[in-house]
């Protein structure tokens, strides 16, 4: 920029930054946002907006919060959008008490709570397995006129899976459907995900079908899910049939399409099918996980491969990556010679 000799705006920059937010590049963002600063370019409450939203929504509340004190010292006043990022992170740590401080600050400034904070609240305590916390803030923002919506719905059904509670979570999504709320991907996939759960393939793929037609694209999450589920139970035929319609669609397979197909492949029995697998996803750059380095691990301990294993291990932490018990676990089989 320098070398071409052209001076930004504050418009430019903010373009410029949104477009590395929507790719999650942060430190590209951080880059620019310190370049417009020290080229005295004032950034304004939509440049924070950005800056605020990206970190938060990489967890990393001590520099979102850093930046709103900036912000509010420069004379720049917050708004809706920037509390909502603020109270996102706060949630994703769990210490959903430290939200009240800032919905206390929003009240005392007359800024209204909106519908994707409540939700964003809600999600934060349902996450928790706090269903009647979150009930509790649905009825006060259905009182304010706010009704739920689908991603409401959807995230009190994601709350009711994590306390197991399938039947009820089913019952809820189709209690939003009569109520006229269309379903969305994310509520699709979610009943997806609780039939694969339950072995109900048939009722999954239904779902699947029904999705496409009425316009939801599935995505990574919901083909992850059924392929999941076909692993785990060997139907392998089944799995790899939904991989390719993942690569016909345009859909990148990540490290848990992987390392579910290894694992089934592992439960088959056929190890040298999940090393090929490992070392294609190396080589198309998926970056292996803890999940996947154990499944393999103890496929090769099972078949007495203790090298390979071992091996896999020391690359492993090579790599960064810490250990934990399920992964001393997955390698007893190589120290009793292949037993389990």
């Amino acid at each position: 920029m320098e070398k071409a000799g052209v001076d930004f705006s504050v418009a430019t920059y903010t373009l410029l930054i949104e477009w590395r937010a929507r790719y999650f590049k942060i430190e590209d963002a951080q880059k620019l946002f310190d370049e417009m600063l020290e080229k005295n370019v004032a950034a304004d409450i939509h440049v924070y907006n950005l800056m605020i939203n990206l970190y938060s929504k990489s967890s990393d509340v001590k520099r979102a919060f850093a930046l709103f004190d900036e912000l509010v010292e420069k004379g720049l006043k917050p708004n809706a959008h920037i509390y909502g990022s603020l109270i996102h992170a706060v949630c994703e740590t769990g210490k959903m008490e430290g939200t009240q401080v800032l919905l206390n600050e929003m009240q005392s400034k007359g800024i209204d709570i909106n519908r994707v904070i409540f939700n964003t609240l809600m999600d934060g305590y349902c996450k928790q397995g706090m269903i009647n916390e979150a009930r509790k803030l649905q009825d006060v923002m259905e009182r304010k006129g706010l009704q739920a919506d689908v991603y409401t719905y959807t995230i009190f059904a994601n709350g009711l899976c994590k306390l197991k509670q399938h039947e009820q979570a089913k019952t809820l999504l189709f209690s939003m459907v009569e109520k006229g709320v269309a379903p969305n991907t994310v509520a699709y996939t979610t009943l997806i995900d609780i039939y694969r759960k339950e072995g109900n393939f048939i009722e999954a793929e239904r779902m699947l079908n029904e999705m496409e037609k009425k316009g939801e694209k599935p995505n990574n999450l919901t083909y992850n899910s059924l392929i999941d589920g076909y692993c785990k139970r060997g139907m392998m035929k089944e799995a790899y049939v939904l991989r390719k319609k993942m690569e016909d669609k345009g859909l990148v397979l990540d490290v848990y399409t992987y390392t579910s197909l290894m694992q089934g492949e592992c439960i088959d029995g056929n190890i040298d099918e999940a090393v090929r697998l490992f070392e294609e996803m190396k080589g198309k750059k998926v970056i292996p996980s803890i999940k996947t380095y154990t499944v393999l691990m103890s496929g090769l301990s099972k078949e007495g491969r203790s090298d390979e294993a071992f091996g896999l291990y020391d690359e492993m932490k090579e790599g960064g990556i810490r250990p934990d018990d399920d992964v001393y676990s997955s390698l007893v089989g190589s120290l009793h010679g292949g037993e389990t």
